[in-house]
């Protein structure tokens, strides 16, 4: 038997389904829930997360923040792979490339997903269940709970460490993503929302679209922002956000091919790992 049941919480539709499924005694009860902050959520997320914190008081599940730098912030500093920048160390996002000189495409590897989310998550978890740096913690001693729905059972991975252990208890019950909203929605409960950095490269066009149209000002913040990755240091070509390698804001997203979409617009407090 694990010695803590905790839930990776994105924040988004699945985990929190989960959460609220724990607290309402729908499933085993968790002993926390820990939200990796990467701070650059949308606005709807920590709004949201507030009110997940207060339903955790209510029910006695305790909600923790943990955070490790800004991811906006720290890949806007670095501008060089791998190497410190006043004291910053880029974990690199997975942005697209266009070759300065011959025109070819490519991919920067996506390293952000460790630095921002699973380091500062085991390193919680951990805590929590009180151990300090190097114990030793018996196989299997933190159990994970994970938010991916049935619909996306493909993402479902095993740990690579060996005292943790994942559990998917929406993949168990056989529940799809549509199934989370309408259970949020039979007990008059807010609909949760999407859940993913706000300039996230792995955003489809029609997440992009509704960023453009809906939150105007994240939108503003995305495009800043792909304007200032174009000339990373240490890169033989330019840098973007979009998969069209073009400046986010001219990006004929009503009309150009579907964007992969790694995690359906939505983060599982892992970045879809």
């Amino acid at each position: 038997m694990p010695e803590l049941k905790v839930l990776s919480l994105g924040a988004g539709v699945q985990s929190s389904t989960i959460f609220m499924m724990s607290c309402l005694g729908e499933l085993d009860r968790l002993d926390a829930a820990v939200f990796a902050d990467t701070g650059w959520e949308p606005r709807a997320v920590y709004k949201w997360l507030a009110w997940l914190k207060d339903q955790g008081k209510r029910y006695g599940i305790p909600v923790f923040t943990v955070k490790h730098g800004d991811i906006k912030s720290d890949a806007l500093i670095s501008q060089v792979r791998g190497l410190k920048v006043n004291g910053v160390r880029w974990a690199s996002m997975p942005f697209f490339v266009l070759g300065r000189d011959d025109g070819k495409r490519g991919m920067i590897r996506r390293q952000c997903t460790y630095e921002y989310k699973i380091r500062p998550l085991e390193k919680e978890f951990r805590r929590i269940a009180g151990y300090k740096k190097y114990a030793r913690i018996p196989i299997g001693g933190i159990e994970v709970w994970k938010g991916i729905s049935v619909d996306e059972s493909r993402r479902a991975t095993i740990s690579r460490v060996r005292w943790i252990s994942f559990y998917y208890p929406l993949i168990e019950k056989g529940i799809d993503r549509a199934a989370c909203l309408k259970w949020f929605s039979d007990r008059g409960f807010p609909e949760p929302p999407r859940s993913a950095c706000i300039g996230c490269p792995y955003h489809s066009n029609k997440e992009w679209l509704r960023l453009r149209d809906d939150h105007p000002e994240e939108w503003r913040d995305a495009v800043e922002f792909d304007r200032g990755i174009r000339k990373i240091g240490g890169m033989r070509g330019d840098c973007f956000l979009h998969a069209a390698r073009v400046p986010l804001d001219e990006v004929k997203l009503d009309k150009c091919t579907r964007q992969l979409s790694l995690f359906s617009d939505e983060c599982a407090g892992v970045c879809g790992v």
